[in-house]
């Protein structure tokens, strides 16, 4: 994705059981102008609940636009929540 993108991400969060339930496995964060880039793990949500998923997604800046300040996991993590669930 990064050689897509010209960049890594600007900001890799390993995901908690308040993000998705789960092995723990790595959210990456990309931004636009325009959009949010999030790689990350997705539960199931099926009759098979306990089953983890990779999910690219993409949202509109307009719900969160600024990264929370590095090192705050607790808003990080609920940045990443705003954009992979809207």
């Amino acid at each position: 994705m990064s050689e897509h993108l010209g960049a890594g991400p600007e900001r890799s969060a390993v995901s908690s059981a308040s993000v998705v339930t789960g092995p723990p496995l790595t959210h990456r964060v990309w931004r636009t102008p325009a959009h949010a880039l999030v790689l990350g793990p997705c539960a199931d949500n099926g009759p098979y609940g306990y089953l983890t998923h990779l999910q690219l997604s993409c949202t509109p800046l307009d719900c969160a636009p600024g990264l929370p300040p590095e090192g705050d996991r607790e808003a990080l993590e609920k940045w990443i929540e705003a954009h992979i669930d809207w």
